[in-house]
């Protein structure tokens, strides 16, 4: 005893020394990273308020829907808990605990765009969407769960190897390159010119996805174009980065309202007042996508179409074990 006492003593030093040697480097006004790094923070606040001002709207609703979907899904897990979870269908769990990821990412998301780093909360939202895509295909019933997550075929009663592991990942990027098809592509039955559009602006999440282009032009643009040399470590609000995350959030928020019935089981008592809640969130959201269209946005009819055709669920939704 006396020997671990000795060489956790040591272990306190060493930190200590550790530390006192990073705030003789890098500390300023009591603050470690207190000189550059601070007054980042400070930044981030300021900008994120302007953001979080200039666009009310999307963020009234925004905290609205969180709430109506932290509360659907904090209530139907209280349920399954209660009651058990159903076992007859194998993948309820697994299709629950998909929408806390999605929870999470959206809120991350949202994190990132109201402090000052919209086009990274950008980024996050491709993750949402694949996230949306695929909830969605087993809503509709477009291929079973082990199909979405690329386990069908393979072991099941011993642990994977390297091999079985990249037919996985293989065989989820079909099954995800077959549903955005089925979704936003070809084999959509949308209008041509809606596909174009959807497809478009699918492809914007990888130009900022991959690399950070968006980001990096913009301040290239800024600097060897306008020749402004006061270059910040937090970029000021911007109207074309913060308008591609609003408009994007409010498509995919809208993808996941439009969902959340999904999760509930079938059992799961009539509530009237969750009924209106959800009718009254999902005409917000329509108003505000058709907003964007009173304004000239040719993506918003896009929009529209394919919410309507692809996300057919309401209220009344609950859940049903896909079987594709």
């Amino acid at each position: 005893m006396v020997e671990v006492a000795k060489a956790d003593a040591v272990k306190v030093e060493e930190i200590k020394r550790q530390r006192t040697m990073l705030f003789e480097a890098f500390g300023h006004e009591g603050v470690y990273g207190g000189k550059y790094f601070a007054p980042v923070v400070d930044k981030e606040q300021e900008i994120g308020a302007v953001f979080n001002s200039t666009y009310r709207g999307s963020r009234i609703l925004t905290a609205c829907f969180l709430d109506f979907f932290g509360q659907t899904l904090l209530e139907q897990i209280e349920l399954n808990n209660k009651k058990g979870w159903p076992q007859a269908e194998a993948n309820y769990a697994t299709c629950v605990l998909m929408y806390l990821t999605i929870f999470r990412s959206v809120r991350a998301s949202d994190v990132c765009a109201s402090n000052a780093y919209p086009l990274q909360g950008y980024i996050i939202q491709r993750s949402i969407k694949d996230q949306t895509f695929i909830l969605c295909a087993a809503a509709n019933n477009m291929a079973d769960f082990a199909t979405l997550f690329g386990w069908k075929g393979l072991p099941d009663d011993k642990p994977w190897t390297d091999e079985d592991n990249r037919r996985a990942i293989n065989n989820r990027r079909t099954i995800e390159n077959q549903i955005r098809e089925k979704i936003i592509g070809s084999k959509s039955d949308l209008k041509n010119e809606t596909v174009k559009l959807l497809v478009k602006v699918d492809g914007m999440f990888n130009t900022e996805a991959h690399r950070g282009l968006f980001t990096l032009f913009s301040e290239s643009h800024k600097l060897l174009v306008e020749h402004k040399l006061d270059v910040s470590l937090v970029s000021g609000p911007n109207k074309t980065s913060d308008s591609m995350f609003v408009n994007r959030a409010t498509e995919t928020n809208w993808m996941i309202h439009r969902l959340v019935p999904f999760m509930r089981r079938k059992d799961t008592p009539k509530n009237e007042t969750w009924d209106k809640n959800w009718k009254l969130l999902d005409d917000h959201f329509r108003w505000m996508v058709e907003g964007l269209g009173a304004i000239g946005k040719e993506i918003a009819p896009a929009y529209l179409e394919m919410i309507d055709a692809k996300f057919r669920f309401d209220a009344s939704t609950y859940y049903t074990e896909p079987t594709g």
